[in-house]
């Protein structure tokens, strides 16, 4: 029995034995589970296919050209080299009313590689999206200490829907590159606070990172107060010292905006309509909330939110009742004020969005898609940081999470869509918003100055489907907004290439009373007048335009032109030397001089300039004809004929020149020659 008894207690004592192995092997291997899932590489790589997952399909949409991409891209001065003359040009210049040297150079950077090819500059500006991701990733990790929130708010950074646009389109190379260094700057700041040693070598770093951001986009002014955010976040905002070590920040800040107000001066900008005190209040409020409704529900999203409009006067009634929830929401931001990293998320938030809530009047939009991008960090980690305090279950998170970033994931993806080309992008504006009348601006002049001057330039029936489109889109745009200026100019520039100076004429009269210092319209309508043969009338408005742009050699040749209608060769022929000394390649003004010296019967001078004009542009038929002319009155016909052939060989059907040589022909008594000419001349009349 005892025997019994005690093998029995030997098994148990085997049996325990066994179990505990089995358990510590259980542990281990789900230690080992979890040190496979807590590699940073790991979580990375979560991160790029989260970022991938959204983007991929947009890497060759077109450029978006009639909406800043053809001027950063098509028609970039600043871009076709990497010559330290150019790199120099780029800091000392201003460009699309803005300085933002860095972003331009990145754009020089690709174009010398790439030129025009889309794929490249969308590539380089998805990575820098992976790139800000992980960034994302690493500061809320220095925050705080949970890893399911930090990588919770890199994820919906990653494949937010409302980042579509500052990731997608290629003029917002900028975006992307001063969040780059917004947020290294950041991360390099908290190693100052936190970090007992090298605090001048971090204190310097974030200095010199701020500043690469300014480079990239004006808008990282804002930087200077967001460090004081980390400040209180940090429970160090009420030192002296603090303040103290933010001056060179907010000098850097002052700098960049008084540098970004000279950028500005001068430039179109639609400032939205004037609106009352309280009427202003309510627009920002909306604003405001507007990008706060967009981060939990992003759905009819729009490359534009234009300013309601008001029937009889009023605002909508929406904008009346939306203060009730922001009041609502100040409520619960105050009952919560307590839980500092929740208050802090909304600060941040709220921080990032001070300069584009429309506060001050700027853009004809009141919220931009691309504004968020920055912002919804601080509103992440707050949602987060809530969902955390009261769901227990990491678990349960993690669940709440996968849901919400895939559904996330999968409506960027079907956003990237609607950034194909700026066809399907303004069109899709123009669906949800059908009142807007810059939307319809903008598609017509796509249609117009792309379409029909560029792709189907040489295809008739589209480019007059095109044009029609154009039509319908300028004259859309002003029967909403009679106020609204640009659709005169671009539909007058349509009247005026198609034949219809008349008609681009009022347009251009239209849009000189909303704009009457404009150099375009200026500019536009001297040159619809003097085609109208209104010479007389066309000479004040060249004379105000070159008062605004003295540097223009088209103008001064065209001002020389009307000065040549009416017979004041002397001003002409100030005006066609004056375009020769600011572009001595420029053929035109040879030309006109040419024409000038020929009719004064100084027929050296007048050779002289025709063959300098042919030097610079050898197929410009009427050169050749002028200087047959001279040759003719010089009794010089061989050589005249010389010059009519050369002509006739450029242009075949060009019947002066026929006219001419025939009667060349007849004067050097060459019957058989002008016999054939003749001949060409009777069937060009059939």
């Amino acid at each position: 029995m005892s025997k019994t008894t005690n093998k029995t207690n030997y098994n148990n004592k085997n049996h325990s034995k066994n179990y505990h192995n089995t358990k510590n092997s259980t542990s281990s291997l789900s230690n080992k589970k979890n040190q496979f899932l807590n590699k940073p590489i790991y979580t990375y790589l979560i991160l790029f296919i989260s970022c991938l997952l959204v983007y991929f399909n947009s890497f060759n949409n077109e450029l978006i050209y009639n909406w800043d991409d053809a001027g950063y891209i098509l028609k970039n001065p600043y871009i076709d080299s990497l010559s330290w003359q150019n790199i120099k040009d780029i800091f000392s210049n201003f460009y699309f009313s803005n300085y933002q040297p860095l972003t331009l150079i990145v754009y020089a950077v690709i174009f010398k590689f790439v030129g025009t090819k889309v794929f490249l500059y969308h590539f380089v500006q998805f990575i820098f999206h992976v790139l800000n991701t992980f960034l994302v990733y690493k500061f809320i990790s220095l925050l705080q200490e949970k890893k399911w929130i930090s990588l919770g708010v890199a994820l919906l950074f990653a494949v937010h829907p409302m980042h579509v646009e500052s990731v997608a389109w290629i003029s917002e190379m900028k975006d992307v590159l001063y969040t780059f260094f917004f947020l290294l700057a950041l991360i390099t700041y908290h190693y100052y606070v936190n970090k007992p040693d090298k605090k001048t070598k971090w204190y310097l770093w974030t200095i010199f990172l701020f500043i690469l951001s300014l480079l990239s986009k004006p808008s990282a002014v804002i930087f200077s107060v967001v460090l004081l955010a980390m400040d209180l976040y940090y429970e160090r905002l009420w030192r002296w010292k603090t303040w103290i070590e933010k001056i060179p920040f907010f000098l850097l800040s002052l700098a960049f905006g008084i540098i970004t107000i000279l950028a500005q001066e001068g430039a179109i900008q639609e400032l939205g309509p004037v609106l009352k005190g309280y009427e202003r209040a309510l627009i920002v409020i909306y604003s405001y909330m507007l990008y706060l409704w967009k981060f939990f529900l992003p759905i009819n999203l729009s490359a534009a939110y234009p300013y309601p409009i008001k029937d009889g006067g009023v605002l909508p009634t929406e904008y009346f009742i939306i203060p009730i929830a922001f009041i609502a929401l100040c409520i619960i931001v105050y009952l919560l004020r307590k839980n500092k990293k929740f208050i802090w998320g909304i600060l941040f938030f709220t921080i990032n969005l001070l300069m584009v809530i429309q506060i001050i009047p700027v853009g004809g939009m009141i919220a931009s898609e691309r504004y968020t991008y920055i912002p919804y960090i601080g509103l992440s980690f707050s949602a987060l940081t809530l969902m955390g305090k009261y769901i227990k279950n990491i678990k349960l998170n993690y669940i709440i999470l996968g849901i919400v970033v895939v559904i996330f994931t999968f409506l960027a993806h079907q956003r990237t869509y609607y950034w194909r080309n700026g066809d399907v992008l303004f069109s899709d504006v123009l669906e949800k918003y059908p009142r807007y009348a810059y939307g319809y601006n903008n598609r017509g002049f796509l249609y117009w100055d792309h379409y029909a001057i560029d792709i189907y330039k040489d295809n008739p029936q589209m480019k007059e489907k095109y044009v029609e489109k154009a039509l319908q889109d300028f004259t859309k745009a002003i029967s909403l907004d009679y106020t609204y200026a640009e659709p005169f100019l671009n539909r007058g520039i349509l009247y005026y290439n198609t034949g219809r100076p008349e008609q681009a004429l009022a347009d251009f009269n239209r849009f000189l009373e909303l704009k009457p210092d404009n150099p375009d319209g200026l500019l536009n309508r001297a040159n619809t007048l003097s085609t109208l043969g209104k010479f007389n009338e066309a000479i004040p408005d060249y004379n105000k335009y070159l008062t605004i742009k003295n540097d223009d050699p088209k103008a001064y040749m065209w001002r020389g032109v009307a000065y040549f209608n009416i017979q004041n060769y002397d001003s002409a022929i100030i005006d066609f030397n004056k375009s020769i000394e600011i572009d001595p390649d420029y053929y035109e003004p040879y030309y006109w001089l040419g024409v000038i010296y020929y009719n004064q019967q100084n027929y050296n001078d007048a050779l002289k300039y025709l063959d300098l004009s042919i030097s610079k542009n050898s197929n410009n038929v009427n050169s050749y004809i002028w200087k047959g002319l001279c040759y003719m009155n010089m009794n010089e016909y061989h050589k005249a004929i010389e010059q009519y052939s050369k002509a006739i060989e450029i242009d075949p059907n060009n019947i002066t020149a026929y006219i001419n040589r025939f009667n060349a022909y007849r004067l050097i008594g060459d019957v058989a020659n002008a016999q054939k000419d003749f001949e060409i001349l009777q069937k060009f009349q059939q």
